[in-house]
């Protein structure tokens, strides 16, 4: 039995043969990365394996190396024209030869390979995540809220020591307007396969805070564009979408437009970007009040103008007035004081007839009701007398206060109040669009007058 036996070597050999024989020349392969390690000699070493569509589980695995003359040449033509690392969980088209080697065994050899298929599946990725996103009626969730006016609480979320943060944050607190904001940083992991969890839970602690936010500022700010595979992230993506605060984007990259940037309210470029966004909001809103000040000072102003003059109008047309009816008050309280001397004289004439009616009755009246008569003549009298004189002094003070009156409205008399009175051509000057260039005009003065032309 012994002697039908063969060594491992003879084996291995027998099989490096077998492999040689079936794989003579090289092949294409599809597979995802599994894990990908770079040793101190610059080799890369790689385990390749296909997944079962349904199930995800691994159906086939191999060990791959990329020796170090071939990795220096495959890894930044891969990283440059798919925008992302050569790194685990990407599909890849790759080139080699299947080699069988008697102490490290099977292996598969990377000569080439073909960053468009990589690209491809990332972009189906992508477009998977999306139709997900749109098949759900979340993918313009966000969108439709309502930015407000003037946003000025922002919580911010982002790397603590990322330059993007620091220029965002100046450019907030620098802007030339004097807007004040207030922003709070929720820190998080800004790249990497870490990244999407990480920001979705600074996305969760912001909305514990979510009522002392007017919104959400996701910032990055700088780096490689391969390093934003994590903001194509379905769950971030998701977090976004179901957001109650709208989402500003600001990840900093100029030629690919994310799943994040997609699914938020707005995006722009950079951070510095959004703050700029922020603070011409802020501005135009600002102007506006601006303008509306300008122009409620303006109407104000007119307005005042136009009851300065209807009351100056007013004033002028109130004094002829005033000075009418007392003249027409003055006339009526002579003629009523010629006529009273007239009323009473008849007055006393009637009681003088009824005197002597009485002074008749008297005669035949027992002295009882002469004395009761005579008091009551008396009393009479004195009211007679009474009444007369009230009248006389109610009169007199009446014409005294329109005397009094006449002479306080009388222009001489305002004149020396140190008011004045401006003519032309003997018209009283009421309102200063009456004047026109060159009209020569008169000012009265209570101690003279002076001439002048209006220029």
């Amino acid at each position: 039995m012994s002697n039908q036996a063969i060594s491992l070597l003879e084996l291995n050999l027998q099989l490096k043969d077998a492999v040689q024989s079936a794989f003579p020349s090289a092949l294409w392969v599809r597979a995802e990365i599994a894990e990908l390690r770079e040793n101190r000699n610059g080799h890369c070493y790689l385990d390749l394996v296909e997944k079962d569509e349904g199930s995800d589980q691994v159906v086939a695995r191999m060990r791959a190396m990329i020796w170090s003359y071939t990795y220096r040449m495959l890894k930044p033509y891969f990283e440059t024209s798919t925008g992302r690392a050569l790194s685990n969980g990407i599909k890849v088209l790759v080139k080699g030869s299947v080699e069988f080697q008697e102490v490290y065994g099977l292996s598969f050899v990377i000569k080439d390979i073909d960053p468009v298929y990589t690209m491809g599946d990332l972009e189906q990725r992508r477009q998977e995540v999306l139709k997900r996103l749109k098949d759900e009626g979340v993918l313009e969730m966000n969108k439709g809220l309502t930015l407000p006016m003037v946003p000025q609480r922002i919580a911010v979320i982002s790397s603590a020591g990322a330059a993007g943060y620091g220029d965002f944050v100046h450019q907030l607190e620098q802007n030339a307007y004097g807007i004040v904001f207030y922003h709070q940083l929720f820190p998080a992991v800004m790249q990497g396969e870490k990244a999407p969890q990480s920001i979705a839970e600074a996305f969760e602690r912001v909305y514990t805070y979510a009522d002392f936010f007017d919104l959400v500022v996701l910032i990055r700010g700088g780096g490689a564009s391969l390093d934003l595979l994590c903001f194509d992230d379905y769950w971030l993506a998701y977090h976004i979408t179901q957001f109650p605060l709208p989402v500003i984007a600001g990840i900093g990259h100029d030629r690919d437009v994310s799943v994040a940037d997609m699914v938020a309210h707005t995006s722009a470029k950079t951070p510095t970007a959004v703050a700029e966004f922020l603070i011409s909001g802020a501005s135009r809103v600002l102007e506006q009040v601006n303008a509306y000040s300008r122009d409620l000072k303006q109407i104000t102003r007119q307005q005042l103008l136009q009851h300065q003059s209807r009351l100056d109008r007013q004033t002028y047309q109130v004094v002829p007035k005033v000075k009418q009816v007392m003249t027409e008050k003055k006339h009526l309280l002579v003629t009523m004081g010629n006529r009273l001397p007239g009323f009473t004289m008849g007055y006393l004439q009637r009681h003088v007839q009824v005197l002597k009616q009485f002074k008749r009755q008297l005669a035949q009246t027992p002295s009882r009701v002469l004395t009761v008569e005579g008091q009551q003549m008396g009393r009479y009298t004195d009211q007679l007398k009474g009444q007369s004189t009230s009248l006389l002094k109610h009169s007199k003070s009446h014409l005294e206060m329109l005397d009094k009156n006449n002479r306080l409205n009388d222009p001489t008399g305002v004149l020396k109040r140190g008011f004045t009175l401006t003519l032309r051509n003997g018209e009283v000057i009421k309102d200063v669009g009456f004047l026109q260039r060159g009209d020569v005009i008169e000012t009265l003065f209570r101690d003279g007058k002076v001439k002048s032309e209006v220029k």
